[in-house]
């Protein structure tokens, strides 16, 4: 589940990420597998769930979940893989962000503090 608190206060729990309103994030979590993950005062914020497609049973499963937040020209990218259930962590440069290549879908954030992350 995403949590995301606005620069306003305003907190909103789940739902999709296209369905966000459009004011900037000041802090995000992501709850999963029972760890979170926190990262605050990055200047834009982004979050991918990645599908695997099966053929036995012809379904999508659902094979990482991303959480990106990018400062100036540097993107810090957390992956939960569900095939490992481990978190992946990488730092990379603004356009490789997602498996080498960019990615859309990018949430305004605030850069008036130093970025943080942290997973716990």
């Amino acid at each position: 589940m995403v949590i995301v608190k606005f620069t306003d206060g305003e907190i909103v729990q789940g739902g999709g990420w296209d369905c966000l309103p459009n004011k900037p994030i000041q802090k995000i979590a992501l709850v999963i597998a029972g760890h979170k993950v926190i990262m605050q005062n990055y200047e834009c914020y982004n979050h991918l769930q990645e599908y695997a497609y099966a053929i036995i049973g012809n379904t999508n499963q659902l094979r990482s979940i991303y959480l990106m937040g990018k400062k100036e020209n540097l993107v810090q990218v957390v992956r939960y893989n569900f095939l490992t259930s481990k978190f992946e962590e990488s730092i990379v440069e603004t356009g490789l962000e997602y498996n080498g290549r960019s990615s859309t879908g990018w949430k305004k954030g605030t850069n008036s503090l130093p970025p943080e992350y942290k997973i716990f």
